[in-house]
Formats: C-alpha cells, structure tokens, sequence
C-alpha cells in the first residue's frame, strides 16, 4: 500500500511517485515548448516581409518580445523544477519527504507557476496562428484576380 502524503491538491492527494511524475511531466512539456517556441520564432521570421506588406508589423514586433519573454521563463523555471527534483531525491533517500511541509509548499507553488506558464504560452501560440491565417489570408485575396 502507497503512503499518502498529507498535502492535498486539486481535491486529491499526492504520494511521492506522483510528484516525481508531476516533475518529469513538468520537464517533459517545458522541453517540447522550447522546441515549439524555436519554430515560432522562426515562422514569424520567414513570413516578415508578408507581415510588414499586411501592416502587421508592430504586433509581429509585440509577439517576438513575449516570445523572448516565454523561452527565459521556461528556461528558468525548467531549472527550478530540475532543482526541485534532485531535492525530492534527497528526501526520498533520507525517507524524510512526509515531514517536509516546505518542499510540498514548493511543489504546491511550482503546479500554479506551470499552469500559469502553460496557459499564457497557449495564449501566444494562439496568436501567433491567429496572425499567420491573417497574413495567409490577405496574401490569397492578393493572389485572386
């Protein structure tokens, strides 16, 4: 039988593989956004000259600067949760994870910051998309005699 830690989340309880795997997934999806936001980079950067003739350009200039913005805080909040996950080893190791009410704070505080993280880079991707379909759309209507 699991050992249940006395921390509850979201109406459920969380033992310590599920926030190793909490963890893993956190790193996991901040790794496959890094790769994306290197895509969307470059999209907006191969369709500029597109987006400078459809009058675009200051929110081509707006969404780069969230992007930088996005890539740093993933970056720093991949380490922070690689940090956190060599803690819980430790903690694991001593069998002292029960007792340790401020690494759960931590952990508690670490699922807000990649929900947060995670709905405002939806946000941008959203954008993004939303601005490339303008772009491709005017650039069609262009093309139709």
């Amino acid at each position: 039988m699991k050992k249940k830690l006395k921390k509850d989340w979201f109406g459920r309880l969380k033992n310590k593989e599920e926030i190793h795997q909490d963890s893993k997934e956190w790193i996991s999806e901040i790794e496959f956004i890094q790769d994306e936001i290197r895509f969307l980079d470059r999209l907006l950067g191969s369709n500029y000259i597109e987006c400078l003739e459809s009058g675009y350009s200051e929110k081509v200039k707006e969404l780069k600067m969230v992007i930088e913005q996005e890539s740093s805080n993933g970056k720093t909040l991949h380490k922070i949760i690689v940090d956190h996950e060599k803690v819980l080893s430790e903690l694991i190791e001593n069998e002292s994870i029960d007792s340790n009410l401020h690494y759960l704070e931590i952990h508690e505080r670490l699922e807000r910051e990649m929900f947060s993280f995670l709905t405002t880079y939806k946000n941008l991707k959203k954008d993004i998309y939303d601005l490339v379909d303008k772009i491709m759309e005017k650039k069609k209507m262009k093309k139709l005699p």
